[in-house]
């Protein structure tokens, strides 16, 4: 079952969009853990995906932005943590490199265009395989290729590179508080479960994964992530030792098979 101000968001949400586009609106589905079902109303951000039936015109996108504006300012404790991105049908598809779709972003209320980055065959994923994703439209299946799992262990890897160079910029300002370094063990365990299993799951499952097959000093940090989600204080040999999780973590992920036996 939804929160309750997170469905509330997500009524005011789709109202909106069925007013601002009409018949071109295919469909608003959930993904992250709203699907995954490890939603956290203390941490977590609400995550969806709107599908148009063409891309979204000039005229569209500025009737969207103001859309936006005003959902950020409602009284909803949600209403600044909603993450979105429109779709076209032929674009909803797959995922191909370099395109930009209108998409929000957590904390901003603003809708610009982003390049969407291989983090977004995940999202497909999940949309077709976690759980109940739809709130209107079509089920997702007609919408959204199957998602391989050489496509999932590509876009994990690829996305660990990305985890690796950051852990090797330890002065990056990104690199705060404790509950961002929960966030990246989650991560990693995640992707290290989604790798060995070939399934995406959640990352409260990924972290009870970790706690079963990780070796220490890694699987201290998988039992103790859920008592720093929440946690501000800057701790910064935490933060060094997560930065070790994240090169061993990427060498580790090498190292699996491409295939099950």
């Amino acid at each position: 079952m939804l929160d309750t101000e997170a469905a509330e968001l997500l009524r005011a949400l789709l109202a909106g969009q069925r007013e601002m586009l009409g018949e071109r609106l295919v469909g608003l589905y959930l993904r992250g853990s709203l699907v995954a079902g490890d939603f956290d109303p203390l941490t977590s951000d609400v995550d969806a995906l709107c599908i148009v039936d063409t891309a979204v015109t000039d005229a569209e996108f500025g009737r969207l932005v103001a859309l936006h504006q005003r959902l950020a300012d409602l009284p909803n404790r949600f209403a600044t943590d909603l993450e979105l991105a429109y779709l076209s049908r032929e674009a909803a598809r797959r995922w191909r490199p370099g395109e930009a779709h209108p998409t929000l972003s957590r904390g901003s209320g603003s809708l610009t265009y982003q390049v969407h980055g291989e983090n977004w065959v995940l999202e497909r994923w999940t949309i077709l395989n976690a759980g109940e994703s739809r709130l209107y439209g079509p089920a997702p299946q007609e919408l959204f290729d199957p998602v391989t799992f050489a496509q999932l262990r590509a876009a994990v890897l690829h996305r660990l590179r990305d985890w690796q160079a950051f852990a090797l910029t330890p002065q990056d300002p990104a690199w705060g508080h404790r509950g961002h370094a929960a966030y990246v063990i989650e991560t990693m365990c995640r992707a290290l479960q989604t790798l060995a299993t070939w399934q995406l799951g959640s990352k409260r499952a990924a972290l009870r994964w970790a706690q079963v097959n990780l070796p220490e000093p890694w699987r201290d940090l998988s039992v103790r992530a859920p008592q720093w989600k929440s946690d501000a204080a800057h701790d910064p040999a935490l933060n060094r030792t997560v930065q070790a999780f994240v090169l061993w973590t990427a060498k580790r992920a090498e190292s699996l098979p491409a295939s099950l036996p």
